[in-house]
């Protein structure tokens, strides 16, 4: 076998949720009908890195965990929201460079509830992580931003990343991790409080520094999130839809091919991008008017492409917030290495274009975008 024949071997058997417990990842199987036969090496290093990092979760508890429980989260989280593919990465990574925020990065979605026992063996573990994120050509690091969905698939049963992992189960797991539908009240509040003690042990490592979140799939939990954090900022990102469908559908593939533990129809995967994106904007749409009108800002991502320090300024004032100038040589230096970037280019037939307007026309005439040319 050549070395890159192991690598990427290595890379298929790899999974980010090696930091789960055992006992969720037991508990995870069971309720999802376990893994098919083409995965048990995946499943196999789930299983043994689980064991391997038992003492590690043990310890943090031990050390800080009442520490933890007893912080408070005293500045309210900016909230970076979306549908996927809408440039909610970009921004974040963006507004990431302004070192007053703190945000939940690869590293800490990997091991949510020890991280910070496992900091020592950081640069060893990195080596289980992708070089480039799945969705695109970008490079990602252990210690850039991420979305803490992730975090919560190690965490909690109900995760919208779970939809990659058990795909059979995909609608299951859909419906009650982004809408909450069919979990009890019980259950609600376990997910609520494993959010926070997530939430919070990334501010008690970070000083207390204020939350820069990022995650499409808290466009459907605005109420929730309010519940938690009641002051909390909301940045709303929008995206061509016709741009969006053809991402979203070359992104799931992709996903996929690195998540997945079960194996799932691939032509289904078309009509699932279809009916979330409804799902989502339309539960957004109800929800958005429990955010107070200076808690919200809504931006488009080709706005934002074209000229993103014009949108960042518009941010900071929506927000009161200061240090942009303080923030700016950093954020120039980010849009600066992102300057060769070059987003990928689609082949659009008119049964395409003529599927995103039956189905997701209350969109494109809401947000006023036009057929791509």
């Amino acid at each position: 076998m050549t070395t890159k024949a192991k690598e990427n071997t290595s890379r298929k058997t790899q999974h980010p949720l090696f930091g789960i417990s055992t006992k969720k990842w037991i508990k995870l199987l069971k309720e999802n009908g376990g893994i098919d036969k083409g995965f048990i090496d995946r499943g196999a290093f789930i299983t043994l890195s689980s064991i391997f990092t038992s003492p590690a979760r043990f310890l943090f508890k031990l050390k800080h965990g009442s520490k933890v429980d007893k912080s408070t989260i005293k500045t309210p989280p900016i909230i970076i929201i979306g549908h996927w593919r809408s440039g909610t990465t970009y921004l974040h990574e963006l507004l990431s460079q302004d070192e007053q925020f703190c945000y939940i990065s690869l590293w800490h979605t990997m091991l949510p509830d020890s991280f910070i026992i496992l900091d020592p063996f950081k640069k060893f573990l990195s080596n289980f992580v992708p070089k480039k994120r799945p969705m695109e050509a970008m490079k990602i690091d252990i210690d850039h931003p991420y979305e803490e969905e992730a975090g919560l698939a190690v965490l909690l049963p109900w995760s919208f990343f779970h939809c990659f992992h058990f795909g059979k189960h995909s609608e299951d797991q859909y419906l009650k991790s982004i809408h909450f539908k069919g979990l009890t009240n019980e259950e609600k509040n376990h997910w609520k409080k494993s959010y926070l003690k997530f939430m919070k042990t990334v501010s008690y490592a970070n000083n207390g520094k204020r939350l820069l979140l990022k995650n499409p799939a808290n466009t459907a939990r605005v109420q929730t999130l309010l519940e938690i954090f009641p002051n909390a900022k909301f940045i709303y990102m929008v995206r061509n839809p016709y741009k969006v469908y053809l991402s979203m559908i070359k992104t799931r593939k992709k996903v996929l091919d690195i998540l997945a533990l079960q194996n799932v129809n691939k032509e289904e995967l078309e009509e699932q991008v279809i009916k979330n994106y409804i799902r989502l904007l339309n539960s957004y749409f109800e929800q958005k008017k429990l955010i107070p009108t200076e808690n919200l800002i809504d931006i488009k991502y080709e706005d934002l492409v074209s000229d993103p320090k014009k949108q960042i300024e518009k941010i900071y004032t929506k927000f009161k917030l200061d240090g942009l100038k303080e923030a700016s040589p950093k954020m120039n230096k980010y849009l600066e290495s992102k300057s060769d970037y070059r987003p990928d280019s689609y082949l659009i037939d008119k049964k395409i274009l003529q599927r995103v307007e039956d189905n997701w026309d209350f969109a494109i005439k809401k947000y006023d975008y036009k057929r791509p040319k």
